[in-house]
């Protein structure tokens, strides 16, 4: 009877069962947290090893990343190469340069716009911007800047891009070739290279032509535009070295050195 009375006074086996349960539960909340929890010395050991592994991996994506703008740079040339070599092709006639037209930079001539699939530009478009810094007028999309190209892409204008602080093409020997044969208008300029696989046609560069007389100037202003100072000045943007396509079409990456100390690759008589 003892046993009875002290089991009602407990509200019977079904409130016992039920207590029992609630203090399990609550045991098991108060031990889950100390179970899953990590303490701030194991935080900090797993940070530790985020921070070098992503010290290991950083530079290796970086160079990556490096190696595809290189990738999309030469495209670029060799797609501006295949251009000036079908208007050659089907007009027998070297696109327009600043040694015969110093208003008309080849990327503005029509038949290299036409060959980019680009439209042609009316004479205010073509017209030189004297007095500003930027003397021609941006017209051509981002996806024909050099991808390393920071002043280009840094200053667009409505929407286009300045591609002579991307590109340049190489202009000596053109004076004196257009003093030798004034009437010839650059129809047989091809034939007055005689290497065409060691002649430099294109590269990376700051302005839109480019001579050896003025090839050592980046390593002093990098990616400035500054007018006279940077004239003519080859862009050593990709490792230290240069995006070209030669005279036969074919691209490469040439080191600063390679570039400023062969005059055999600028002079193409």
């Amino acid at each position: 009877m003892g046993v009875r009375k002290d089991v009602s006074a407990a509200g019977g086996p079904g409130q016992v069962r039920k207590a029992t349960d609630i203090r399990s539960r609550s045991m098991v909340r108060a031990k889950s947290p100390n179970r899953w929890a990590f303490t701030l010395v194991e935080l900090l050991v797993v940070i530790s090893i985020i921070a070098v592994l992503m010290a290991i991996l950083m530079p290796a994506l970086q160079k990556v990343r490096r190696q595809g703008r290189r990738v999309l740079c030469g495209f670029n040339l060799r797609n501006m190469y295949m251009a000036h070599k079908t208007y050659q092709t089907e007009t027998g006639k070297y696109l327009a340069n600043f040694s015969r037209n110093p208003y008309t930079p080849w990327y503005n001539h029509d038949g290299f716009r036409t060959g980019m699939g680009l439209d042609r530009l009316t004479t205010e478009q073509k017209t030189r911007r004297l007095g500003e810094l930027q003397e021609w007028t941006p017209n051509v999309p981002r996806k024909m800047i050099c991808p390393s190209a920071k002043w280009a892409l840094d200053h667009p204008e409505d929407g286009f891009y300045p591609i002579d602080r991307s590109y340049g093409v190489n202009i000596d020997g053109d004076y004196e070739a257009a003093y030798k044969n004034p009437a010839s208008n650059y129809s047989d300029k091809e034939s007055w290279v005689r290497q065409h696989a060691q002649k430099l046609f294109l590269a990376d560069a700051m302005d839109w032509w480019i001579s050896y007389y003025f090839c050592k100037v980046y390593p002093e202003y990098g990616e400035q535009w500054l007018g006279i100072a940077t004239y003519g000045a080859t862009a050593f943007r990709h490792d230290g070295g240069a995006n070209v396509v030669f005279w036969d079409g074919h691209t490469g990456h040439l080191s600063q050195e390679d570039v400023t100390g062969n005059q055999r690759l600028w002079d193409p008589l």
